[in-house]
């Protein structure tokens, strides 16, 4: 397909308003299957810099020790997701972007600036994202300490670990913003309609964290499909990746490495130990963190409905 004609004659910018014509995206656009398989494929593909990293890193180890067995042995035992496995993982994910990019251009032909990487209102969704984050999580966390779903006591960090997470983050949050927003869900909504598009890249979020160690339930898929199609009405707001990007960013940097929570089941060094109250899941979350909780269900949901309603406002106020 072809997208550089129609996204030029509209202008910048205006690539997302024309994915609600109904009357031209459905003779465009990849089949919903193909979307779907293009993503994975290269979500996959992509995961081999963690194994690389990953093998590198048990290497190292081997050397360090001189003890084949020993180092092995930590490496696949319990202390397998160390804070530098972690940070190999999140690193690795600047492969993923790099692949999203040179698929979309030079594979679909398509403008870059159809995955989100704009100019306009980038210094705004930025700060804007990291804000919404930090409100959110810390309201959400604030309720579990209250209702006494979780205490907190001193933790440690050391500056070069926080600013190695930071950087780690922010290539995490965005390669799997430009994955399931940027890119699958605007390949879809080029021949389906938005609420499509918003439900299939959804779901695959959702069921991308699947594999994750621990602590999976029902609450925390349902909240992981929730912060999915919040972050995909925050591109449609914004025509761009840096809100949800920063949004995601922020989101597990603040949950992990600041407050101590674990991090879709993943525990990162941090300022703050967490103790859950293993008797009130619903309201912590349990092993897999508060993404696993009530009060994140509430924050999801309201943070959905605002977007929803704002996006109603500008698309009544704006051209027809």
């Amino acid at each position: 397909m072809n997208e550089t004609t129609s996204a030029s004659s509209k202008g910048r910018g205006a690539w997302l308003s024309a994915l609600k014509n109904k009357e031209n995206t459905k003779k465009e656009g990849s089949h919903i299957v193909l979307s779907v398989l293009s993503a994975l494929g290269l979500f996959l593909l992509s995961q081999f810099a963690s194994l690389f990293g990953f093998a590198g890193y048990i290497v190292y180890h081997i050397m360090k020790n001189k003890d084949v067995t020993q180092s092995f042995h930590f490496e696949i035992g319990k202390n397998m997701f160390n804070q530098d496995v972690i940070l190999i993982m999140l690193f690795s994910d600047a492969v993923m972007i790099l692949l999203f990019v040179l698929y979309a251009k030079y594979v679909e032909k398509r403008p870059i600036r159809t995955l989100g990487f704009t100019t306009k209102n980038m210094l705004l969704s930025y700060p804007a994202g990291i804000l919404g984050a930090a409100l959110s999580m810390f309201a959400a966390a604030l309720f579990s300490v209250l209702t006494g779903a979780m205490t907190f006591s001193k933790g440690s960090l050391s500056l070069p670990y926080l600013l190695l997470f930071t950087i780690g983050w922010i290539i995490q949050g965005l390669a799997e913003e430009v994955m399931c927003r940027g890119f699958l869900m605007t390949s879809i909504a080029k021949r389906y309609s938005l609420t499509t598009a918003i439900l299939v890249n959804s779901i695959l979020f959702a069921i991308l964290h699947v594999f994750n160690p621990s602590g999976l339930s029902v609450f925390a898929l349902i909240n992981l499909f929730l912060y999915a199609v919040l972050a995909s009405l925050m591109f449609l707001y914004t025509k761009n990746i840096w809100l949800c990007a920063a949004f995601h960013t922020a989101w597990n940097m603040i949950q992990g490495n600041i407050l101590g929570i674990p991090v879709s089941g993943i525990r990162v060094p941090s300022f703050f130990v967490i103790d859950a109250n293993e008797h009130m899941p619903l309201l912590n979350g349990g092993p897999f963190g508060l993404e696993g909780s009530l009060p994140v269900t509430a924050v999801l949901l309201i943070g959905c409905i605002l977007l929803f309603l704002l996006l109603r406002r500008k698309s009544a106020g704006g051209p027809k």
